[in-house]
């Protein structure tokens, strides 16, 4: 029966609806999208971390070699910076990045320069996010490892080049699992990335990892699975991306340096704390160790027919318990693993079509995340770690001695200065054309100058002999250490002559002001 154009059944049963509940539809609040305002608020305040982050030692040497590169007009061959090894012949593998680096904080600061190497991070969570989904993760997992993998490497988010690193594996491994889904084939686009990522950083042999593992994996789908795959285009992009290697100045050194890391008994293994094994004691690896565990109880192998990116999680898993410096390319393919494995088990996060968002829906996760950014901007504004100025902070961290740099740089000009590791590259930038001793380019001064500053700054036996050898006149170092101790003590051999906030300066007794 028809009332005014509506079934009489629906209009009484309306009709006898309770005034207050026939209300409700119409003062109901629009559905928040739980999903994308967790992806935003998250890459928020992972954003935020980074603004108020430590400066990193290195980038001080990064940055006076842009500009010596910007100002010469040529890579440097031969080391400019210590007395140590001056004149050796030096492979500036950073060159792109230290140009960039200078060019930045030319035109904007050190400030823009945070921002555009945190929005690289973030691009590299995002675009591992987005190749999730492309997998058949589902929003909540892939929102869920998001998270994960963001905690695993905000810690890392400082001005240095291993960020770009980052971006390109993440888009190497989407462009290889794209080609393998049989989607858009856009392996033409990995030799010209190869070609910028050679000469931007070391981590270049990631990507050749990546296509080669590719590569194999392919051929084993072929002939154990009897899979119909082709391999012959990925053969022909990993050999042109070896090719794309050697578009940079020093093509046949640049080849073989990631070998020097590969020796026995490297004393980067052992002295740089980056180049360690992760310390499961501390709360800082406790998102790696969990992301361990749960690889091992969920199974890397779900039930695709798939070996390319387990063995991505099995090597960069190896790597990273080698050293936690490769931990941000683990938390890359345990984004991808993880997100996908947990959509396989579980059916809460298996992919849902939720439809069109509404405007109202729009609207509401609009105004949320305007309020969380207008509360972070507040936050960081009145942060006096905010690192979003001219220059870099110089507190906190390693606590770099600008005042005592000063005093060597005005009253021994030309002395040889020892100088504690983690502020070589400080003293660099400050002091140039003053030399250093040491600085963060560990890989270059090798495994004997390496351990002749291990042996002064812990007072092995022999020291004296290392500063003697060395034709040591000043000490620029850390207060309130066994080494000031000790210089302290022989006040016949050195004198204080001036205290900082973090730093004393040691000078020989035989040595006036110059």
């Amino acid at each position: 029966m028809i009332w005014r154009g509506v079934p009489l059944d629906i209009a009484m049963s309306e009709a006898s609806l309770p005034r207050t509940k026939r209300l409700l539809p119409a003062l109901a609040l629009p559905e928040v999208d739980a999903v994308r305002t967790g992806l935003i608020i998250a890459s928020v305040f992972f954003f935020a971390f980074a603004m108020v982050g430590v400066t990193d030692p290195d980038y001080w040497w990064h940055l006076r070699t842009g500009q010596l590169i910007v100002d010469n007009r040529a890579i440097p061959s031969s080391d400019p910076f210590s007395f140590t090894l001056e004149g050796k012949h030096w492979v500036a593998h950073e060159w792109l990045s230290e140009v960039f680096i200078y060019g930045t904080q030319s035109l904007g600061g050190y400030g823009l320069l945070v921002v555009l190497f945190a929005t690289a991070a973030l691009g590299t969570l995002v675009l591992a996010y987005h190749t999730s989904l492309a997998l058949g993760a589902s929003r909540k997992a892939a929102l869920g490892f998001f998270i994960w993998a963001g905690l695993m490497t905000v810690p890392y988010w400082t001005v240095r080049p291993q960020v770009f690193t980052w971006l390109l594996f993440a888009a190497f491994i989407a462009v290889c699992l794209q080609h393998h889904s049989g989607g858009k084939n856009r392996l033409w686009l990995l030799p010209p990335l190869m070609v910028v990522w050679t000469n931007l950083h070391l981590g270049h042999v990631f990507g050749l990892a990546v296509v080669g593992i590719y590569a194999s994996s392919l051929v084993f789908e072929r002939v154990v699975w009897k899979e119909q795959r082709s391999f012959k285009p990925v053969l022909i992009t990993l050999g042109a991306c070896i090719a794309a290697t050697l578009l940079t100045p020093s093509p046949i050194e640049l080849l073989l340096y990631p070998l020097e890391y590969m020796k026995p008994g490297n004393t980067n293994l052992a002295m740089i704390k980056e180049w360690q094994s992760p310390d499961f004691h501390s709360a800082l690896f406790a998102p790696l160790a969990l992301a361990m565990l749960s690889l091992v109880a969920m199974g890397v192998f779900g039930k695709r027919r798939d070996i390319f990116l387990p063995l991505l999680v099995l090597l960069f898993g190896l790597l990273t318990l080698q050293s936690v410096r490769n931990q941000p390319l683990f938390a890359v393919v345990f984004m991808l693993a993880g997100s996908t494995r947990v959509s396989e088990l579980w059916g809460w996060a298996s992919p849902v079509n939720h439809g069109p968002v509404s405007r109202g829906h729009t609207a509401i996760n609009l105004a949320l995340v305007s309020l969380l950014a207008a509360t972070v901007v507040w936050i960081l504004a009145s942060s006096p770690n905010l690192q979003l100025h001219a220059s870099a902070r110089l507190e906190g961290g390693v606590g770099y001695p600008r005042d005592g740099a000063h005093f060597v740089r005005d009253n021994y000009p030309a002395a040889r200065v020892f100088n504690h590791y983690n502020w070589g590259g400080y003293l660099i930038n400050e002091l140039y054309p003053m030399k250093v001793f040491i600085d963060g380019r560990s890989d270059f001064y090798g495994d004997k100058l390496m351990t002749d500053f291990r042996d002064v700054q812990r007072l092995e036996p022999g020291w004296e002999d290392v500063v003697a050898r060395h034709d040591i006149e000043v000490f620029l170092i850390e207060d309130d250490t066994p080494l000031s101790a000790r210089l302290d003590s022989e006040p016949d051999k050195w004198r204080r002559v001036f205290s900082g906030p973090v730093e004393a300066v040691f000078v020989r007794s035989d040595i006036t002001k110059q």
